[in-house]
C-alpha cells in the first residue's frame, strides 16, 4: 500500500469519525424550538399536579417557573425508550427529577446530559434486562466513557417514585444528583458547584456521623448510603426532596445542611 493510499484511508477515517461525532453529539441535542414557543399544555399541567408532589405544593408563580424549566429540559434533551414506549408522562417525570434538585439554580441546565434512556425494568451493569443469577438489580445509572452524557432509568421505578405520594426514594432524583456531583470533575459526594469550600468540612463531618448511625441501626436512611460519600449524597437527597417534613423531624442537622447545599427548604412547599 503506497503513501497516497494510506493518506486517503486516513482522511476517510477522519471524515467518518467527524460525521459520527456530529450525529452522536450534536444531532442528538437538537432543540425543539416549536415546543419552547408553545404555552405549557394543560394536559401536562394535570399530570404534574397528579404525580409530582413537589410541583403541586409550589406557589402559582413558582409553578410557572417549574413548568418552563421542565419544558426546556424536554426540548433540549433526547428522552427515548429501550424496549419500552415513551409517553408525555415519562418525559414530564424525567424532567421533573432533573429540575427539582436544581430549582434554586435557574441557569443550570445539565450541560453534561445529552439523553435519557428509559428501560422496561431494572438492569445489570451491562444494561441487560434479562435476570440472570439475580444480577438485574440496578434501577438507574449515569453513563461513562462512550455513554458519557447518558442517563439510564428504569421506567416502572421512575413511575413508582412519582405516584403522587410521599416516599424516601426516587431513582430519577438519585441519578440527577450524581450528575450534579459530577460537574466539578469528581463523583465524590461533595457537589462543589452548589456550595463553597466552607461547607465541605461540615458536610463531610455530617456524612461520617450519619453513616455511624446507619451502621448501628439507629437511622431510617437507606443503608445503600453506606456505599460511599457519592451514594450517601444521592440517597439523602431523595429523602430530602421526597419527604422533607419527616427528614427535618428525624435528621434536623442533616436537613439543615442540605438546605444550604440546594438553597431550598422543601418542607415549606408542603
Amino acid at each position: 500500500m503506497n503513501y497516497q493510499t494510506i493518506t486517503a484511508f486516513a482522511l476517510l477515517f477522519v471524515i467518518i469519525a467527524i460525521y459520527i461525532i456530529y450525529r452522536y453529539v450534536f444531532k442528538s441535542n437538537e432543540v425543539d424550538k416549536e415546543l419552547l414557543e408553545k404555552p405549557f399544555p394543560e394536559e401536562w399541567r394535570k399530570i404534574l399536579n397528579e404525580r409530582v408532589i413537589y410541583y403541586r405544593n409550589l406557589e402559582p408563580e413558582k409553578k410557572k417557573e417549574f413548568e418552563e424549566r421542565v419544558k426546556r429540559f424536554i426540548a433540549e434533551k433526547k428522552i427515548y425508550g429501550v424496549g419500552v414506549k415513551v409517553t408525555d408522562t415519562d418525559k414530564l417525570l424525567v424532567a421533573s427529577a432533573a429540575v427539582i434538585p436544581l430549582f434554586a439554580f435557574p441557569y443550570y441546565t445539565y450541560p453534561n446530559v445529552r439523553e435519557v434512556a428509559l428501560y422496561p425494568g431494572s438492569f445489570d451493569e451491562k444494561f441487560n434486562t434479562d435476570d440472570k443469577a439475580g444480577q438485574r438489580n440496578i434501577l438507574g445509572m449515569i453513563g461513562d466513557g462512550f455513554l458519557n452524557g447518558v442517563v439510564v432509568l428504569s421506567k416502572p421505578d421512575l413511575h413508582a417514585a412519582f405516584d403522587g405520594k410521599r416516599h424516601r426514594r426516587n431513582v430519577g432524583i438519585h441519578e440527577f444528583v450524581h450528575l450534579i456531583d459530577k460537574m466539578d470533575g469528581a463523583v465524590d459526594g461533595v457537589p462543589e458547584i452548589l456550595f463553597t469550600h466552607s461547607y465541605s468540612l461540615p458536610w463531610i463531618s455530617q456524612i461520617k456521623k450519619e453513616m455511624e448511625k446507619i451502621k448501628k441501626g439507629r437511622s431510617d436512611i437507606d443503608p445503600y448510603a453506606l456505599t460511599n460519600n457519592a451514594e450517601f449524597l444521592a440517597v439523602v437527597s431523595e429523602y430530602f426532596f421526597d419527604n422533607p417534613e419527616k427528614m427535618k423531624s428525624r435528621h434536623p442537622k442533616l436537613y439543615k445542611l442540605l438546605t444550604e447545599i440546594y438553597k431550598q427548604q422543601p418542607d415549606k412547599y408542603v
